[in-house]
This record gives structure tokens, C-alpha cells and sequence, in this order.
């Protein structure tokens, strides 16, 4: 198969701005694509997208530049803003590697790339494989560092998890690293539960204990019949995160618990208040950064 040739588009946002642009490129069906801190400004942050050229024609991208701007309300010239390069299949595959590194996450996770080479000093850390291909985390957004941190406190011992939004699977095989007897992973998105089987394989030789399903929440709960679940775990966005409440209560056994992030400190009173109307009992709210992460309970007498 020939090599593909991809489009790298880089412009800079507030980093609060973020969540939104996360949610365009997931409408629009683009998963290839990063966030980096800037070094000399905090407030901003460096967006890179990963376009293949054969589908991306002169009108796609002006197009594509119309709908960021009108997003962002940007003011300035767009070819003041917008940055294209190409750049070879080849490069595009290892310059995913520049923004992984191996990365400690609360006081007993190691999130480590699968091409780097294990520190000893980290033996004794839960270590945390990873590929990320080319469209899901690694584990630095604080979103998915706060649901770790949560985690890591909580006896998963023989309990049935759900991952709702899966990704690359890391949360999956945190659940699993942990002790889960079963493990039910869901996401929308083909790519993403190809990468959660291949790192649940990568860090368990195996796929025993995972069942992966393919469809929006609300669809597999009703299809598939999931239910009695000890934890659910849920790092997405918030705004969808308010549709799939009164499910996620329905697929909880009573006293289960969700972890929800993906959440803006912004967003999380909405969320804490849809939680309340449908007897979710608030246990927990941390945050990092822009970034909030929910804890709740599944009440066994509602009332």
C-alpha cells in the first residue's frame, strides 16, 4: 500500500477554548489531532491537526478554516492564523511520539509510551502501556489524570466496570490492573475500540475479561441489556455526559458509583444538579487545572 501524504494545520487558541474545539473535531469525525502547552504562555495552547491529503482538496480546508473561525471568533486574517504543512506518512507516524513521555500519575500509576524502555526505578509503580495511535491520550489531559488519581483509591477487586468512551483503553486497563473480574468498554468510534483491544493486549497478553461495544451509550445499554455494574467510568465531554445520566443510573447496582470527568469547573454545578435530579448522590469533586472530575453513588433506596 502507497504511502499517504497528511496535512498538519497548527493555530493557537485560549486554553480554555479547548473543550470546544474537542468537540467540533469529534462532530466533524476527526480524531487525529493535539494540544500542547505553551512554554512562555500558559493562557495558550498549540492545536495540531492531522488531515490526509487525498480527502482534504483546497475547499475542504477553506472550508474546515471557516468553521474554526467562526468558532473562536477570530478577528485576525485567517492566513495570519492558520498554519498548513505537509508532511509524509512516515513522519506522521513518529512525530505522534514527540508528545509522549512516560508520565506518574498519582502516587502509584506509570503511563508508559510501548516503544520506551521501563526505568527500574519505576518497577514498582502499576505500569500503564500504551500506543496511542494517532487519536487518543495518553493520560497527560487532566481529565483523564484526574479519573486515574480517583482510581487508584477505590477496591476494584472483582467488580464489573463499564468504560464509557474508551479511547485508547487506558482506563480500561487501569480498572483491570486493579482488579477487575470484567471489564465493558464502549465508544462510538471504530478506531477507538481497535486501540482499547490493542492495548488491553499489549499490557495483558490477552482480551480476557474486556467486552468492547460499538455505538453511542445509550444505544449498546438498551441493545445489550449491560446492567449491574459496580463502577462506571466516564471521561467525555460534559455536554454528553448530561445525556447519558438517567442511563448510567439504570446500568449502576445499587450503591455502584461513577467516575465522571471530561467536565469543565465551569460545567460541573450543571452536572452536580442533573446528578441530584436523578438520586446520584455527589461523593467527590476534584480538579485540575481548567478540569473537574465527579464521583456519585447509585442510591440503594432513591427517594
Amino acid at each position: 500500500m502507497a504511502n499517504k501524504d497528511w496535512y498538519k494545520l497548527t493555530f493557537l487558541i485560549d486554553s480554555d477554548s479547548e473543550e470546544i474545539i474537542i468537540w467540533k473535531l469529534n462532530e466533524l469525525g476527526i480524531f487525529s489531532f493535539s494540544f500542547e502547552y505553551l512554554i512562555n504562555n500558559e493562557n495558550k495552547k498549540e492545536v495540531s491537526i492531522w488531515l490526509p491529503v487525498d480527502d482534504w482538496g483546497e475547499s475542504s480546508r477553506y472550508g474546515f478554516e471557516k468553521i474554526i473561525s467562526k468558532l473562536l471568533n477570530i478577528n485576525a486574517p485567517e492566513n495570519q492564523f492558520f498554519d498548513w504543512s505537509i508532511i509524509k506518512e512516515e513522519d506522521w507516524l513518529t512525530s505522534w511520539k514527540k508528545y509522549c513521555a512516560p508520565e506518574l500519575v498519582g502516587n502509584h500509576f506509570l503511563i508508559l509510551p510501548c516503544w520506551i524502555n521501563l526505568n527500574k526505578k519505576f518497577k514498582n509503580k502499576k505500569i500503564i502501556k500504551i500506543d496511542p495511535g494517532a487519536a487518543f491520550g495518553t493520560g497527560s489531559h487532566p481529565s483523564t489524570y484526574l479519573c486515574l488519581e480517583k482510581m487508584e483509591n477505590i477496591l476494584f477487586s472483582d467488580k464489573k466496570i463499564l468504560d464509557i468512551g474508551s479511547g485508547s483503553g487506558i482506563l480500561s486497563v487501569a480498572a483491570r490492573l486493579l482488579g477487575a473480574k470484567e471489564v465493558c468498554a464502549v465508544d462510538n468510534d471504530y478506531l477507538a475500540i481497535n486501540s482499547t483491544k490493542s492495548n488491553f493486549q499489549l499490557n495483558f497478553g490477552d482480551l480476557n475479561n474486556l467486552n468492547t461495544y460499538l455505538g453511542s451509550f445509550n444505544e449498546v445499554i438498551l441493545k445489550n441489556q449491560l446492567e449491574q455494574f459496580d463502577f462506571v467510568l466516564c471521561n467525555i465531554l460534559a455536554e454528553v455526559i448530561k445525556g447519558m445520566i438517567p442511563n448510567i443510573y439504570k446500568c449502576l447496582r445499587n450503591n455502584g458509583e461513577v467516575i465522571f470527568s471530561g467536565i469543565l469547573n465551569s460545567q460541573k454545578d450543571e452536572i452536580i444538579k442533573k446528578l441530584n435530579q436523578h438520586d446520584l448522590k455527589l461523593l467527590d469533586v476534584s480538579t485540575r487545572k481548567d478540569w473537574a472530575c465527579i464521583s456519585a453513588q447509585k442510591a440503594s433506596n432513591p427517594t
